[in-house]
C-alpha cells in the first residue's frame, strides 16, 4: 500500500540518469503534476550524480517515550533501511530540521558496504571528508557538528514521507544531479523520461542553431514542452531538422505524452546522434539485453569520457602482430613515442592479457579490436578493455555495446554502412580498410553526413595524417605505418619510438 502504482525497472532507472533534473521537473510539469524539486537538498561534493529507487525512512521530533518505544540496535528503523539499500537505492531521511544531523561516518559506513546508490535528506549530515571518501553521492540541506539523537529519533522505514517539502513513496525514481534533486513518481516516471528526453533532445537542436546563429537566445528559448507553436521561429526550427516535437495543436498532456511515446515506437525521425543512440539502446533492450542483466553497463559519463579522449588525442596505436614476446614492447614503444590511445586486436597472441595490463595504467586508454561477437566483447571487458572495434558492422556486438553505454567502432567502406552504423548507435565509425581516395574520400562524406566520427584506419600514413584530419576525420587509427614490419621483425624498440613520435608530429600538426 506504501508503494505507488507501477514500478521503475533499472533499465528506466539508468535512462532516468542520463536526464537532468531540469528535464525531469519540466515532464512533471507538461503532466500536471506538483512540485518535486527537494528543496534545499545540495549535492556534498562536485561530479555527483544519482538514480535509484527510493528507500525512505522518517525521523520524529524526541520524546522520553519515543527514545524509550524506539526499537533497540539493529532493529532500529534506521538500521532496517540500511539493510534495504543497494546500488539501485537512494535512501531518503526525512529529517525534523534543516540542521538535524541525520547520521555521519561510523553509521554511513554500513551503506558504503552495501555499494548505495545515493542518499538525500532535508536534514545535514556530519564527517563530510569521510562521507566523501565512501564515494556514493550524498545530498543534504547543509553539513552541521552536531549530533541529532538529543533532538530527534528515527521512528518508521519504508512508509511514505515528506522531503524537503515533496511526498517520497517508496520505489519512486531519486535522481540528483549539480543542482538538486528530484522525485519521479513511479506511477509516471515512464512518461516523465518520454517527455524530458524530447526536450533535451530539443534543447540540443537550440544549443546547436545559437552557436551557428550567435544571436539572443531569447528567439528560441524558453519553450514550454507541449507548447511549442509551429509557426514560431523555434517550431520552424524543428521542422527544419525534421525533429517531432509536441506543439499547441495537439491535445491535453497526457494526449502529449502518449504522442511522444508513439513517435518513437513508430520510429519516427532521427532526433540527432543522441537520438539515433537512446533508439539503438531502446531495439537493444527490446531485443533481450535488459538492464537488470546487463554485465559492464557504463554511465553516460563514462561514455562521454571515452569520446572526449578520443576527441582530443586523435591517434590510436592498433597493434596487430604474431611476436607474442615483443607485443607489449612494441605497444609500450608507441606509448613512449606519445599515443594515449592503444587497441590489442584479439588476432594478436596474449590480446587479453596484455589489455589487463595496460589498461591499470592512468596514462592510456585502452580498447579491444577485431571483436567478433558478444563473446569477444565480454572478455575483452573483463580483461578492461574502454572501448570496442569490430572490422566491419556486427550487428550483435553494436546492439551489446550501445545498450551499456560503451563506445563500439565498427569497419565501415562506403557512405551507407557508415551511416548504418551511426544509426545502429555506433558513436565513432571505422573507415577500414583503406580509403580509396584518401583525404578527399572523408572531405566529401563528412560534408554529408557532419553527424558522424569518422575514424579512418589502415591506409593512414605519416604524410597524410593531418590531412585526413583537416578533411573531417574525427580520429585515426594507425596499424602497419606504426609498426612496420622491417621494425617489428628486427625488435627494434628505438625505432619504433621515433616512428612513433614523427606520427604524433604529424597529427599534432593539424
Amino acid at each position: 500500500a506504501h508503494r505507488g502504482q507501477g514500478e521503475v525497472s533499472d533499465e528506466l532507472l539508468a535512462k532516468l540518469k542520463t536526464l537532468s533534473t531540469q528535464a525531469l521537473i519540466d515532464g512533471q510539469w507538461v503532466l500536471g503534476w506538483p512540485p518535486a524539486h527537494i528543496e534545499g537538498a545540495r549535492a556534498l561534493g562536485p561530479g555527483m550524480k544519482m538514480a535509484g529507487r527510493a528507500v525512505t525512512m522518517r525521523f520524529v521530533p524526541q520524546r522520553p517515550d519515543i527514545a524509550a518505544d524506539k526499537p533497540p540496535g539493529m532493529e532500529s528503523p534506521e538500521y532496517e533501511a540500511f539493510e534495504m539499500c543497494g546500488p539501485n537505492e537512494v535512501l531518503v531521511m526525512s529529517s525534523v530540521g534543516p540542521w538535524e544531523s541525520v547520521g555521519g561516518d561510523i553509521k554511513f559506513l554500513r551503506l558504503a558496504q552495501r555499494e548505495i546508490g545515493g542518499l538525500v535528506t532535508d536534514g545535514s549530515i556530519r564527517d563530510t571528508d569521510t562521507l566523501l571518501g565512501y564515494g556514493f553521492p550524498c545530498y543534504s540541506y547543509s553539513t552541521t557538528p552536531r549530533q541529532g539523537p538529543h533532538s530527534m529519533q528515527p521512528w518508521e522505514a519504508g512508509k511514505v514521507v515528506t522531503c524537503g517539502g515533496v511526498v517520497v513513496r517508496p520505489g519512486d525514481a531519486i535522481v540528483g544531479d549539480q543542482d538538486g534533486v528530484v522525485v519521479v513518481p513511479a506511477a509516471i516516471a515512464e512518461k516523465v523520461y518520454e517527455i524530458a528526453h524530447s526536450r533535451e533532445e530539443i534543447e540540443e537542436v537550440i544549443k546547436a542553431q545559437l552557436i551557428e546563429e550567435k544571436c539572443p537566445p531569447g528567439k528560441y528559448y524558453p519553450f514550454m514542452s507541449g507548447k511549442i507553436k509551429p509557426e514560431s521561429p523555434l517550431g520552424k526550427l524543428l521542422d527544419s531538422k525534421g525533429v517531432k516535437y509536441m506543439s499547441t495543436s495537439t491535445g491535453g498532456a497526457a494526449a502529449r505524452s502518449a504522442g511522444l511515446a508513439a513517435t518513437r515506437r513508430a520510429g519516427g525521425p532521427a532526433f540527432g546522434a543522441r537520438g539515433m543512440a537512446s533508439a539503438a539502446r531502446a531495439q537493444a533492450r527490446a531485443r533481450g539485453f535488459a538492464a537488470s542483466a546487463l554485465s559492464h553497463m557504463q554511465s553516460k559519463e563514462q561514455e562521454q569520457y571515452v569520446l572526449d579522449y578520443f576527441a582530443e588525442h586523435k591517434a590510436t596505436a592498433v597493434l596487430r602482430t604474431p611476436d607474442k614476446e615483443f607485443a607489449p614492447k612494441a605497444m609500450e614503444a608507441a606509448v613512449e613515442g606519445g599515443f594515449k590511445i592503444l587497441e590489442f586486436t584479439l588476432t594478436t597472441p596474449g590480446c587479453l592479457d596484455m589489455i589487463r595490463e595496460f589498461s591499470k595504467r592512468d596514462d592510456v586508454l585502452v580498447g579491444c579490436g577485431t571483436v567478433m561477437n558478444v563473446a569477444d566483447a565480454e572478455a575483452a571487458m573483463d580483461a578492461g578493455a574502454k572501448f570496442l572495434i569490430s572490422p566491419c558492422i556486427i550487428p550483435e556486438v553494436i546492439e551489446y555495446a550501445v545498450a551499456r553505454n560503451i563506445v563500439v567502432v565498427p569497419g565501415c567502406q562506403t557512405p551507407s554502412e557508415l551511416y548504418n552504423a551511426y544509426t545502429m548507435g555506433a558513436q565513432v565509425q571505422k573507415l577500414f580498410p583503406g580509403i580509396a581516395g584518401g583525404p578527399n574520400t572523408v572531405k566529401a562524406i563528412s560534408a554529408a553526413l557532419p553527424m558522424l566520427r569518422i575514424n579512418p584506419t589502415s591506409g593512414v600514413e605519416k604524410d597524410t595524417a593531418a590531412a585526413y584530419l583537416q578533411s573531417g576525420a574525427s580520429s585515426l587509427g594507425f596499424v602497419a605505418p606504426l609498426f612496420p614490419p622491417e621494425l617489428m621483425g628486427k625488435r627494434d624498440y628505438d625505432g619504433l619510438v621515433q616512428n612513433a613520435k614523427e606520427i604524433i608530429a604529424a597529427v599534432n600538426s593539424a
